[in-house]
């Protein structure tokens, strides 16, 4: 009896809730064949009454909700680190390496440039603010002040020191330097010798990582069920103090939400050439789960994977989506460090100057380059520019509170920038897949079979979506063949012949010397893009000479 008087009956209600929950999940994903992005959107539902019926006495669930992160999060450093290598040692151009490095920089900063303006042309003319009195705290001021770094040494930070540390800690633009010098070595060394062992073991090991992010990416809608109900237990907690400061709360939703979606809904409509519809319905999931999570790592491996459902190129998913994750971030380093200061201008009552504003939008700027994609990072940014525009530092305390809350909408707006970036880098370098984007549109993308066609004419066990592959493309032999994974492991290989069935749910035809790849409705439903989970970069759309 005495084990038992220390068991928490409310916890174990709420673990038992929350398994009844995760077989409604599992019963409308197996017998409804709900939509991944649907249930993603329904499982933050889910979690959100859950937090609501048991009055926020949910931290037990906060262990579900780590082992997720710690999964996922574990995953990323060597996402970054396998894809980039393969993705450039396959390009082997560094003209063309050039041109996605520029272009994902120039377009993750426009888009933070964006939400700068934008936050500014709106609180400064609402006088956001005005008449509220802030606690001056000076004790957890310094705490704040001690989580910035100089400028010096933002720069330093993003040249790789040792590469186990670098990895083990996912600190990206060092991991990204590291393995874009070891891939130019690659190929360089590839003129004189022979390399493809190399480049083999990392477009496998690729292909393995991937294969690996895949299974806990289908774990997102279980996990956001618990990661919605803590992240709404947290807010609810913290209602009586922000009563006072509901004004800052609701813009800096109202202003996130607009940057995800309208701001970024017109640069895919008119820079990238995508239906903005088709494309947040793709990468829903990413955003839901960065909304859940306020940690633009943890949700890269899911971001990467959205992507390719709808046609962007693996080399410019696996290069442009990491490097959004720690440069631009509109949400935390530019909504938030913007609204907070002049929140704090106007309640100081301080005289800003137009030349002021421009300043401080300057530094907001450059602010969001090495910004680090975890939680808590919008309010060390604003400490930054804070720090940087001579604003006393321990007025921002009191909005410690908000910022936690706002870290929601904010991520799903770093989020939301990155992935669009990867749209227009994508389309303006001529990665962008037209076919995956039409079976978007028509909604076949969520859909995927059993085996998948791989660069050396064989075939391995991986889920696949609707993708188009000419016959004699380079990395695709002319004799593409196929193996049916129900048929088990060690199946004879077959080469595909025109309208061949190589699976239930999967057929091969062959239309206008492009090979198709088709499943039907009654297939396994998962979105897996090309180019990342699962697909070769190798195997995207191509028409042939």
């Amino acid at each position: 009896m005495g084990a038992l008087s220390n068991i928490d009956p409310t916890a174990v209600a709420v673990w038992a809730s929350a398994v009844v929950l995760f077989a409604l999940i599992a019963v409308l994903r197996a017998v409804f064949k709900l939509n991944f992005s649907l249930l993603t959107v329904l499982a933050l539902g889910l979690g959100i009454a859950l937090s609501l019926v048991f009055d926020g006495q949910v931290d037990s669930l906060n262990l579900l909700g780590n082992i997720y992160i710690n999964l996922i999060t574990a995953l990323v450093a060597p996402l970054i680190f396998v894809s980039i290598i393969s993705s450039i040692t396959y390009v082997g151009s560094l003209k063309k390496l050039r041109s996605i490095g520029l272009r994902s920089v120039v377009w993750l900063l426009l888009t933070n440039l964006i939400a700068i303006v934008m936050t500014l042309g709106v609180a400064i003319p609402l006088h956001i603010g005005s008449g509220v009195k802030l606690v001056d705290d000076e004790s957890t001021a310094g705490f704040l002040t001690s989580q910035t770094a100089p400028l010096d040494q933002v720069i330093l930070n993003f040249f790789p020191k040792n590469i186990v540390g670098d990895l083990s800690g996912n600190r990206v633009v060092p991991i990204i330097i590291t393995a874009t010098v070891l891939a130019i070595a690659i190929v360089s060394v590839g003129r004189q010798k022979d390399v493809s062992i190399v480049k083999r073991f990392f477009e496998q090991t690729k292909d393995v990582i991937y294969k690996a992010v895949g299974y806990v990416v289908e774990l997102t809608p279980y996990a956001v069920v618990v990661l919605g109900a803590t992240s709404t237990a947290a807010t609810t907690s913290k209602a009586d103090a922000l009563l006072a400061l509901l004004s800052i709360l609701v813009l800096g939703f109202v202003l996130n939400i607009i940057q995800a979606f309208v701001v970024n809904g017109l640069l895919l409509k008119f820079v990238a050439h995508v239906p903005p519809l088709t494309f947040f319905k793709a990468v829903l999931p990413a955003q839901t789960t960065a909304f859940a999570t306020q940690s633009s790592v943890a949700t890269l491996p899911l971001s990467i994977r959205q992507l390719g459902t709808v046609g962007v190129g693996a080399d410019v998913a696996n290069f442009t989506t990491p490097i959004g994750t720690t440069i631009g971030m509109p949400g935390c380093a530019g909504v938030w460090p913007m609204l907070s200061a002049v929140f704090t201008i106007n309640a100081l009552g301080l005289g800003y100057s137009p030349a002021s504003y421009v300043a401080l939008a300057v530094i907001g700027l450059l602010s969001s380059i090495g910004t680090a994609g975890v939680p808590g990072t919008a309010i060390v940014t604003a400490t930054t520019v804070f720090t940087a525009v001579g604003l006393p530092v321990q007025l921002l305390v009191p909005l410690v509170p908000v910022s936690n809350i706002v870290g929601m909408p904010s991520t799903m707006a770093n989020v939301s920038a990155a992935v669009t970036c990867a749209a227009i880098v994508s389309r303006q370098t001529g990665e962008f897949d037209e076919g995956v984007l039409d079976s978007a549109r028509a909604g076949r993308h969520r859909h995927r079979a059993g085996v998948v066609v791989s660069p050396a004419g064989g075939a391995v066990a991986a889920p696949v979506v609707p993708v188009a592959a000419p016959l004699g493309a380079v990395g695709v032999a002319a004799s593409v063949v196929a193996s049916p994974v129900a048929a088990g492991v060690g199946a004879a290989h077959k080469p595909v012949q025109p309208g061949f069935a190589v699976t239930p749910g999967l057929s091969l035809t062959l239309h206008q010397s492009t090979l198709r790849v088709q499943t039907d409705d009654d297939a396994d439903d998962a979105p897996v893009p090309v180019g990342a989970c699962g697909i070769s970069a190798h195997a995207a759309t191509a028409k042939a000479a």
